[in-house]
């Protein structure tokens, strides 16, 4: 069966909106992250460690400038409680990452997608009742239309997307 150059077409426009190449699709058709994929999601994981400790910091900056000085010792102990919380969730979420790579699983659902937008927390796309946060601008997808989604469990990161064709 011949697919219709439309499909072929949005095909190739989704792989380039994800950074894919033709080799991590066949690597997701087969269940396995890509290695592009799998360089990404790592980056993403180290993204948002290096973020938690951002954050960590900015937190303690924001008590010690808020805060009467000298600091008494409750103040020091809740800047540092806040500081090692929010750098274990951080932690957390790259070794989940690493986990994820290193497992290399990916798992996929198939049916009419629909997209919808929560604000500040950004695009979410849904597909076989279940949800998932959009890497992509929405524009890329077809609202109804019917889609393969390859996701890593683990982590509930989509990691490519193309239409799909009734076999």
């Amino acid at each position: 069966m011949a697919i219709p150059p439309e499909l072929t077409s949005h095909r190739e426009a989704l792989l380039q909106a994800f950074g894919n190449q033709l080799e991590d699709l066949e690597a997701n058709h087969a269940g396995r992250l890509g290695l592009a994929q799998g360089r990404r999601l790592l980056r993403s994981g180290t993204a948002n460690l290096e973020g938690a400790f951002l954050i960590g910091v900015l937190l303690a900056a924001i008590l010690y400038g808020v805060a009467a000085k000298p600091l008494t010792p409750i103040q020091w102990i809740l800047g540092i409680i806040l500081f090692v919380v929010v750098l274990i969730v951080g932690i957390r979420y790259f070794l989940q990452t690493r986990a994820a790579v290193a497992e290399g699983r990916v798992e996929s659902l198939v049916g009419p997608v629909h997209i919808h937008s929560r604000g500040r927390a950004g695009w979410y796309l849904n597909v076989g009742g279940q949800s998932f946060h959009l890497p992509i601008r929405p524009w890329h997808i077809q609202q109804g239309a019917p889609y393969q989604v390859y996701f890593v469990p683990q982590t509930r990161t989509l990691v490519a997307i193309e239409p799909y064709l009734n076999p």
